[in-house]
């Protein structure tokens, strides 16, 4: 799935070295917090992290951020990363604890 500074799963390429994400061959624009937020869960499959411990890993300097940061990158980068963004398949929500990657079964 992922070797030096790059992942690939389903349709999905990430390059994080260039910063740069493409979907079915055609590149979509990500902000460096999208790209940190990425390279957090896919560098940690299949765990679970709450919002609180995403909040300490991607923005570590910020004491209190606004309550839905979290959620309104993961809804951005479903929104660039999946098929159907309300059906996710890579980003998903564990109820009452947060979000975790799944990289899919033939990746």
């Amino acid at each position: 799935m992922e070797r030096r500074g790059v992942a690939q799963f389903g349709e999905i390429l990430i390059d994080f070295d260039r910063m740069e994400l493409r979907r079915s061959g055609r590149e979509i624009p990500a902000t460096y917090l999208e790209f940190k937020v990425l390279r957090y869960l896919i560098d940690n499959p299949q765990r679970v992290f709450s919002r609180d411990d995403l909040l300490r890993a991607v923005w570590p300097q910020r004491r209190r951020a606004p309550g839905r940061t979290v959620d309104t990158a993961i809804s951005h980068l479903r929104r660039k990363l999946e098929e159907d963004p309300a059906r996710p398949v890579y980003l998903l929500t564990v109820y009452r604890a947060s979000y975790k990657f799944v990289p899919t079964m033939a990746d």
